[in-house]
């Protein structure tokens, strides 16, 4: 009698052991497969994308974001001049480009950013972006016409000036700019990427 109640112990410790063994397999397969599934973009993120390829479409230095307020904001790099310049515009631009969009109701905001200094606290790039921005600003101090630059997603950097139109002097001034824009990254051991330079001059045009 002792002996059979032993079996019976026996097994169902075994029993219990195979479910619990059963049920940790089950557990990390789901979490295994849960690592391989990426999180999909929200409609909202998408809306913010197909903006900003809309508004880059025509103007470049701008970015874009929602806050929790649910409001549209559009960054702008550029005097408060510029900025109001094409304020306008842009309001227009993102108002069709969000019209169907789940953005559709959000007021729209503007901010200027200013790209000038390593201190600057909106600068939300490595430092070693910061450490080229510096050096390229201090090389092109020796050019009258520069305004301000941008360093975009580290493929491309655009040098806004205040040359007017595009005649042959303005285009060899240019051809300047880009020239010692080339010879400061080429300098900065840091830097690896190749990137596409844009001279624009005062009609947002370029001209290199």
């Amino acid at each position: 009698m002792v002996r059979r109640f032993g079996l019976v112990i026996g097994l169902l410790v075994v029993i219990i052991a195979i479910l619990i063994l059963f049920d940790k397999l089950v557990v990390d397969d789901k979490s295994v497969a849960n690592k391989g599934e990426q999180p999909p973009i929200t409609n909202e993120e998408l809306s913010l994308s197909r903006l900003k390829e809309k508004l880059l479409e025509k103007y470049v230095g701008i970015d874009v974001k929602t806050t929790e307020e649910k409001e549209l904001v559009i960054q702008v790099v550029g005097t408060e001049d510029y900025l109001q310049t094409v304020k306008k515009d842009m309001e227009s631009i993102a108002k069709n480009a969000i019209k169907s969009s789940p953005l559709k109701n959000y007021p729209i905001v503007f901010e200027r950013w200013e790209f000038t200094s390593l201190r600057d606290d909106n600068k939300k790039i490595g430092d070693d972006i910061n450490l080229l921005m510096e050096e390229l600003i201090a090389g092109l101090e020796d050019f009258d016409v520069y305004e301000y630059l941008v360093i975009e997603n580290r493929t491309t950097i655009t040098i806004q000036t205040t040359i007017k139109g595009a005649s042959h002097e303005g285009i060899q001034l240019a051809i300047g700019i880009e020239e010692a824009i080339k010879k400061i990254v080429q300098a900065n051991a840091s830097q690896n990427n190749s990137y596409v330079i844009n001279i624009l001059n005062a009609q947002r045009q370029k001209i290199n």
